[in-house]
């Protein structure tokens, strides 16, 4: 490895529509001929899937500008309260027991579902802001859904905020989304430059990996190496290449990200 948030309701005739209720007969004598004959009206078709009904993919949830890490979080014994504003006397939002997020006055789920994974099985709550002082960090607690609960949690030596400006830059990194990857001969949009990428075997997976050498705003420059020679024996002969790609959108959050169990 290298290191480095239109239902259409069809009417039915009456005799059709209660046959489980038996109204209609069997030998109900067929309609006359000189009676018109009703006539369905077309089904309109069921419109496509909105973003919340189709499947979610792991990188639609929202990674926030950074992640909180709780020290305790490695053995899931964390245990921690999600206030409603940044201050230890307000409303409770919801409670932190290891492995269990327990909201207030409702359900309890499984915390892992409601956090990102930063480390190999270790989880934390997705950033969204994080106070002047650097004591409080607002958090999601629903990063598939854009209009859910959020909360404040306390920060300090066991409970730290990781910022993905800091963290990115230490791993091998490839784009979180299929369609995202872009590459620059220089840090500016003007200087966009063409690049294909190897596929891994016969499947629509990009396999390519990008290794962190500067960065300067959101912008970072990298070598890029496809195929990628992670986790493969013999290592394939890749020319490596130097580019710049964007591994920030303008909000702070990851356009890239990196492989957190390994390969």
């Amino acid at each position: 490895m290298i290191s480095v948030r239109i239902t259409s309701t069809l009417v039915i005739p009456s005799c059709l529509g209660a046959l489980a209720l038996l109204a209609c007969k069997a030998d109900a004598p067929p309609p006359s001929t000189d009676e018109p004959r009703a006539i369905a009206e077309p089904v309109a078709p069921a419109p496509p899937p909105s973003q919340s009904q189709r499947q979610r993919e792991w990188w639609d949830k929202d990674y926030g500008v950074g992640v909180v890490r709780y020290a305790a979080m490695e053995r899931y014994e964390a245990v921690d309260v999600v206030r409603a504003a940044p201050s230890s006397s307000s409303d409770t939002v919801a409670v932190l027991r290891r492995d269990t997020l327990c909201f207030q006055g409702r359900e309890c789920v499984r915390s892992y579902d409601r956090m990102v994974e930063f480390a190999y099985e270790i989880p934390g709550w997705a950033i969204l802001s994080v106070t002047e002082d650097s004591s409080w960090a607002r958090v999601t607690l629903a990063p598939f859904d854009s209009a859910g609960p959020t909360g404040w949690v306390a920060l300090g030596d066991s409970v730290q905020a990781l910022l993905w400006s800091r963290e990115l830059p230490e791993h091998p990194l490839f784009f979180l989304r299929p369609d995202d990857p872009a590459f620059y001969d220089a840090p500016e949009e003007a200087a966009r430059t063409r690049r294909t990428l190897a596929r891994d075997g016969n499947s629509e997976r990009l396999d390519y990996i990008m290794t962190p050498l500067e960065v300067r705003g959101e912008w970072m420059r990298v070598v890029l190496l496809t195929p990628s020679p992670m986790c493969v024996f013999p290592e394939p002969e890749v020319t490596p290449d130097t580019l710049w790609i964007r591994y920030l959108r303008g909000d702070g959050r990851p356009r890239v990200f990196y492989y957190t169990r390994g390969c």
